[in-house]
């Protein structure tokens, strides 16, 4: 994941509302385990592994994030542990056709959770957090234009 990507994925987790962390949390993982293809088709083995393993940390997270008083979080949990086996297989067996189904159902899952998230009236998850400066750029006289979002 690029320095870029980074940051957006930043900017974007402190404007969000729980459901927006949790739908951010499905594309962040997705991106990881494209990642992993990208350093397959490269013949990175280390990248391809490491990746895998930093998506699958987002997997965790989701599941640390499973709330057991509704009854849809078994289901979830299962989901959760389908996609880890599938991860585990794929950076076992060094096989990303392995990592197909898991991306695919994160894709579903994560767009349902973008949908339900403008919905969610509780405010951003990250309160009190500092000014993210977008679009820092200098011109012709030296001097900064930037944006500043909170």
């Amino acid at each position: 994941m690029t320095s870029e990507k980074k940051q957006e994925y930043t900017r974007r987790i402190i404007e969000a509302n729980p459901t927006g962390i949790i739908a951010l949390t499905y594309e962040i993982a997705k991106g990881y385990y494209e990642d992993a293809k990208i350093a397959f088709k490269a013949g990175d083995r280390d990248t391809y592994r490491l990746e895998i393993s930093r998506g699958n940390k987002c997997i965790e997270q989701l599941i640390m994030a499973l709330d057991p008083k509704y009854a849809v979080s078994i289901y979830l949990l299962r989901i959760y542990n389908y996609i880890l086996e599938c991860a585990r297989r794929a950076s076992f067996k060094y096989d990303t056709s392995e990592l197909d189904e898991p991306m695919e159902i994160l894709a579903r899952i994560g767009g349902t959770f973008e949908e339900i998230a403008p919905r969610d009236k509780r405010p951003a998850g990250v309160q009190g957090g500092e000014e993210v400066y977008d679009g820092l750029t200098y011109n012709s006289k030296g001097r900064t234009n930037t944006t500043v979002r909170r």
